[in-house]
């Protein structure tokens, strides 16, 4: 097995899904040791925006507001079909 097929098998483990937006912005986070000013950067806006997005997340947080947390921590969003 080669190392990118080796980081494909550790990207699926680590899979993220859910519904409460926050948790998996902040597990992320976690994950790649970014904390709320650098996440800011990324994001281009004020430390206090992402931690009231964090804060408010799971009842509040916009589709936009998650998709552009997820770009700028180096990641995608991905919906599929519900099979159960």
């Amino acid at each position: 097995m080669t190392i990118k097929e080796n980081e494909a098998i550790e990207i699926l483990e680590e899979e993220r899904s859910g519904s409460d937006a926050a948790e998996i912005v902040k597990r992320i986070m976690e994950r790649e040791e970014v904390n709320q000013t650098m996440l800011a950067e990324k994001m281009g806006c004020a430390r206090q925006n992402i931690c009231q997005m964090l804060n408010r997340g799971s009842i509040s947080m916009r589709y936009d507001s998650f998709y552009k947390a997820v770009r700028a921590l180096g990641y995608e969003v991905i919906v599929r079909k519900n099979n159960t």
